[in-house]
């Protein structure tokens, strides 16, 4: 399953539209810079993109994902 994001630069510029895979149990890996996992209810938020495989950042712009299957509402990482 996939989901919609929208990276900006660290100006805030709009910069591109992607498509990411959204994070499951099995493709969840701690990033280095991480020190806690989420907790198991929390797989159905907007916020678990920092988890998709495809994340990434424009230099330290901010993603965007907007409101969308399976959230209601949008979340800013």
């Amino acid at each position: 399953m996939k989901a919609t994001v929208i990276l900006f630069r660290e100006s805030g510029k709009y910069y591109t539209e992607e498509e990411w895979e959204i994070p499951t149990k099995e493709t969840f890996k701690l990033r280095e810079e991480e020190t806690e996992l989420p907790k198991p209810g929390d797989w159905i938020i907007p916020y678990c993109m920092r988890w998709s495989p495809n994340f990434r950042r424009i230099g330290q712009g901010k993603v965007l994902v907007p409101t969308q299957e399976p959230w209601g509402f949008p979340h800013l990482i």
